[in-house]
């Protein structure tokens, strides 16, 4: 599994574990956004759509950042842009804690994306050219942002109850100034000259359907992914037929149902964690494309068992075994694409872009129906893309690469 790092100079190695710090903010970064929204909601009097538009603000941002990651660092080289681009996540954060109005709350939630969507781009590209694309290093990489996004929920749920949801968010603020100091201060050879001289800044890559194919699978993927960490919090607390299992009187049922719902994001990303680990020990012994092919139903399965549970040991077990499916997806998209990206400058961004447009749409998307038909409905939306998802898996293993035939 840790093959990758016999190559890597002591420099690089420093460089590679500073990514991967980097990544488990990211992860603390994402997960706190879901866990904090029924907060924000009640606190500001936000309405379902609107909070749709806020997680839709935060992937914009994130779509922001896969082009302007990529543009920055010619003028200013790595270091300084991804100083600069990653600090904007945490002044985002800084302004959701102090500003109520609809416009500043837009805005944090779009600097929350510029800055997460831009470490992503980073660290994508940066694992995969010290390892060459190594698909373990690639899993390992979301592995430790699965683990911050393990640690999350409880550490905000646990500052939530003993002071105050503004003082929860204060873990991940802390977390984002060691980022971005670490992100100052690690040694990385400044590449601007050769990046401008580079012969592939252009977007040839889209010529070729098996990255289009690729970028529609993160599309579908980054829909689903970011529709769940947004919404799977106040979708389980607006699932009525549980609420008998915390008790009788409604106290006791709110109570429970709301830490019942921070632990099932917990959950998730515990078993994503494992997932991604695991992907990483069998991704040299077993095809990533088949494997993507077979998490893709995997993840349409136990989501609509999700949906359709009645008992808090169902919705248990589908949620597991969503966290399962969803595990190595992305990471495997990512190290499937190593050539494109290692290539094209470009690449890394384009196919993060193409992904945020889906993270933009879904989150507003099961908003604007949960007001209509219920959360049932909204989250229900989330399934179509899943179905989508497994189509695009399929054309993945039959497609062969440009490269490949050459």
């Amino acid at each position: 599994m840790f093959r990758f790092l016999q190559k890597l100079s002591r420099t690089d190695k420093t460089l590679l574990f500073t990514c991967f710090f980097a990544f488990f903010c990211n992860g603390t970064l994402s997960l706190t956004m879901g866990s904090v929204m029924p907060d924000l909601k009640a606190a500001y009097g936000l309405s379902d759509t609107l909070s749709g538009v806020l997680l839709s603000a935060h992937s914009a941002g994130n779509m922001i950042a896969g082009f302007v990651s990529g543009v920055i660092p010619l003028y200013l080289g790595r270091k300084r842009s991804i100083t600069l681009l990653a600090a904007t996540a945490y002044i985002g954060y800084l302004l959701a804690m102090l500003f109520s109005s609809p416009v500043m709350l837009i805005a944090a939630f779009l600097l929350t994306g510029i800055g997460r969507g831009s470490v992503t781009n980073f660290n994508t590209r940066t694992v995969n050219v010290l390892t060459d694309g190594s698909p373990a290093a690639s899993n390992l990489l979301h592995a430790v942002f699965a683990g911050g996004a393990i640690l999350a929920p409880m550490v905000f749920l646990g500052l939530r109850n003993a002071f105050s949801w503004r003082v929860g968010l204060f873990w991940t603020l802390g977390l984002g100034c060691a980022c971005v100091v670490r992100l100052a201060t690690v040694e990385m050879e400044e590449d601007l000259k050769q990046r401008k001289k580079d012969g592939h800044q252009g977007m040839g890559f889209l010529k070729d359907p098996a990255f289009r194919i690729l970028a529609m699978m993160m599309f579908c993927y980054l829909c689903s992914e970011y529709a769940i960490n947004g919404w799977l919090v106040t979708y389980i607390q607006h699932k009525d037929v549980l609420l008998q299992t915390f008790g009788q009187d409604t106290a006791a049922q709110t109570a429970g149902m709301r830490a019942y719902s921070q632990m099932m994001a917990t959950l998730l990303w515990v078993v994503m964690l494992i997932g991604r680990l695991a992907c990483a020990a069998l991704s040299g012994r077993f095809s990533q494309r088949r494997m993507m092919l077979v998490f893709s139903v995997g993840v349409a399965l136990f989501f609509f068992l999700m949906l359709m549970g009645q008992s808090v040991p169902t919705v248990t077990c589908a949620v597991a075994g969503l966290g399962l499916c969803m595990a190595g997806i992305c990471p495997m998209i990512y190290a499937d694409a190593a050539y494109y990206t290692n290539t094209y400058p470009l690449a890394t961004g384009t196919i993060l872009a193409i992904g945020s447009v889906g993270a933009i749409v879904m989150p507003t998307m099961v908003g604007f129906v949960a007001e209509r038909l219920g959360f049932l409905g909204g989250m229900g939306v989330i399934l179509l893309t899943m179905l989508l998802l497994i189509v695009f898996a399929f054309l993945n293993t039959v497609t062969r690469r440009s490269y490949e035939r050459a």
